[in-house]
């Protein structure tokens, strides 16, 4: 039987639909000399086209220099050569050459216009352009003399303008894998210390910026994307040429692939945190399972499509893979501050993130404490996401407290953008404690909100009860004086918020209720991808307190009905003595047909006296303990940290 050739495999896997119909209009929009950025996986998208004949390489038609970045990496040549190979009309070949040489011929004179990260994208983008037009013979002996000086002059420029600062940005993976990925197709076009430079380089930054469960420093799962990509990309590349692939970077490649599983919603679109867009990621999965050689976790779930861009690299003939892995529905990352739990891998799973880590870089947004929440399968408690990174307020507020599920004191935020990029100051995580137990999982998380004169130390205890399905927002804040502690809820846009009682109704897929009395709700910002702006509706509560105050937020699921309760502690041996909340303090949780679950806390050592407390007529001591009780009887005792 005949070898079927690549332009016959790309077609049938069009044809089964293994590969979307994105390319094919792009590249039907392109011939039209209309531009629009709308690429699954493109930085920094648009929603208006542009109609630009001829091309104007330095000015941007909507007064975003992103447009600008985003047409020099030519990421839209891989469309033309996709509808080439699906239609076999070359008409879509040559609108690709004519593309390439008219950066060429435009932009290789004024490098003062170029930047290291587009110039290491686009090195990358245009491997698999220049290995079609070679083999198609469409370069004539001169236009391959200078596109291999184009080539060298940029791969020249990205060593020369290298700063140590890339070793921890994707700015510098996104650098090196241009490089590695191009060299790989044709090994004798780059100067070879620049090639050894890059790998190098590209070791180092892999081994610098993601740890050990394959989070990406800068704290935005758009840019592990990015990273985790381009790595996939020199890993095709240097397969494809029967060339050495380095340990670590399969290793942290393999740790990138895990993580991004789990930013992964049950509806299969990316979690939003930091500059991340809500989007979908099926082929970019599906075509690292591929490369990597692993069985895959979500086959079932995902659409059966590749990531062409990453095929034409591999340029072998891929097959949806059959074997499954099982994935933890709990997965902590401590290293990262990032924490997940779903109750399942479908699509109407429960599902919940909480982070509190480090900033990382400027696409890290000011989100301690902040806590994400499916219910499901529907989105409840969203990150708003990142819409433009033109300065201005709409960048601030995305950025910034109170466009998360998180808390603030004295109506100053505990970390403060101070531009698109930059923050005037910023606060700390302190420690994290995940434990799970037979009815749910706590997560505890501290961090020392430094924004005030004397700084305050703020807990968060994420309690799930996933088999009653509530989850519970438990937040003490500890700082001497008169304070006001404001906490702030950004509800799904695809939910109505209506306020029932002493709550509010969220849809049909969640209730929510607090011991807060002053609560507040707007209309605030909601950006699904750049550069698309809704609303959402916020709800804000503010609380007067001295020293010390505890305050809970419930959120249960469909229908079901929870009051909340404050319980006063009693000192054993004392018990007409009032106890100080900072010492002891409980919430009872009934449930209706006289259940209920108490939870009881000590924040702080008791020193005098017993250390017994007794809450609601049932006994306890220690940090956080959770009872199940029918009719004030204890049926289970969880005593968890």
């Amino acid at each position: 039987m005949a070898k079927m050739t690549w332009t016959t495999y790309i077609q049938q896997l069009r044809q089964h639909q293994h590969l979307t119909d994105h390319a094919q209009k792009n590249a039907d929009r392109l011939l039209k000399n209309v531009y629009l950025f709308d690429n699954p996986y493109a930085m920094e998208p648009t929603q208006i086209s542009y109609t630009m004949d001829p091309i104007q390489w330095q000015k941007t038609p909507n007064g975003d220099p992103e447009w600008l970045y985003m047409l020099k990496r030519q990421e839209y040549l891989l469309d033309l050569l996709e509808a080439f190979y699906e239609t076999g009309d070359m008409v879509y070949q040559k609108k690709m050459k004519a593309l390439l040489f008219s950066w060429i011929e435009e932009n290789l004179a004024f490098p003062d216009t170029w930047r290291t990260i587009d110039t290491g994208i686009r090195l990358l983008n245009w491997t698999p352009v220049i290995a079609n037009l070679l083999e198609s013979q469409l370069l004539t002996a001169k236009e391959r003399v200078n596109v291999e000086s184009a080539v060298n002059t940029q791969a020249a420029y990205l060593k020369q303008n290298y700063t140590e600062k890339f070793d921890i940005s994707n700015w510098g993976i996104l650098i090196t894998t241009g490089i590695l990925t191009y060299a790989a197709q044709f090994p004798n076009v780059i100067e070879s210390d620049i090639l050894h430079w890059a790998q190098k380089r590209f070791e180092v930054e892999l081994d610098l910026q993601v740890d050990a469960q394959g989070m990406q420093w800068e704290q935005s799962p758009l840019y592990l994307l990015e990273v985790w990509r381009s790595s996939l990309a020199v890993i095709a590349a240097q397969q494809r040429a029967d060339l050495s692939v380095s340990p670590i970077v399969l290793a942290k490649t393999k740790a990138m692939h895990n993580m991004m599983a789990q930013y992964i919603k049950p509806n299969l679109k990316l979690l939003q945190q930091g500059d991340t867009d809500a989007i979908r990621i099926d082929g970019l999965y599906q075509a690292s399972v591929a490369i990597l050689k692993l069985p895959s976790a979500l086959s079932k779930q995902l659409d059966p499509v590749f990531d062409f861009g990453l095929l034409e690299l591999a340029h072998e003939q891929w097959q949806l893979t059959t074997s499954e892995a099982v994935l933890p529905k709990q997965f902590d990352a401590p290293i990262s501050g990032n924490y997940f739990w779903r109750s399942g891998w479908d699509k109407h799973a429960d599902y919940w993130h909480l982070f509190n880590g480090n900033l990382g870089s400027g696409h890290g947004h000011a989100a301690l404490g902040h806590l994400d929440l499916t219910i499901g399968g529907q989105d409840v408690l969203v990150d708003p996401g990142r819409y433009t990174y033109v300065d201005g307020t709409e960048r601030r507020y995305l950025k910034g407290v109170t466009a998360h599920n998180t808390v603030m004191l004295d109506h100053k935020a505990f970390s403060l953008p101070k531009d698109s990029w930059k923050y005037q100051y910023v606060s700390n995580p302190i420690v994290n404690q995940s434990v799970k137990f037979a009815r749910g999982q706590v997560v505890k998380a501290v961090f020392l909100d430094q924004s005030q004169e004397d700084s305050a130390i703020i807990t968060r205890f994420l309690i799930g009860l996933s088999e009653e399905r509530l989850w519970l927002a438990l937040d003490l804040i500890s700082y001497p004086g008169q304070h006001s502690l404001q906490r702030f809820w950004q509800i799904s846009p695809h939910l109505e918020v209506v306020r029932n009682g002493d709550g509010y109704i969220l849809g049909d897929s969640a209730r929510f209720t607090t011991t807060e009395s002053q609560i507040r709700q707007s209309k605030q910002l909601f950006s699904p991808r750049y550069n698309e702006l809704q609303h959402l509706t916020r709800l804000e509560s503010e609380t007067l307190f001295q020293d010390f105050t505890a305050q809970v937020a419930v959120f249960s699921a469909g229908d079901k009905v929870v009051k909340i309760t404050p319980v006063s502690a009693k000192h054993s041996g004392e018990v007409e003595e009032e106890v100080p909340q900072k010492l002891a303090l409980g919430f009872r949780l009934d449930l209706g047909e006289n259940r209920d679950y108490l939870i009881t806390l000590q924040p702080e050592n008791t020193i005098l006296g017993r250390k017994l407390y007794w809450f609601d007529g049932t006994e306890a001591y220690g940090s956080l303990n959770i009872f199940s009780r029918q009719g004030h009887k204890v049926i289970e005792h969880f005593q968890l940290l």
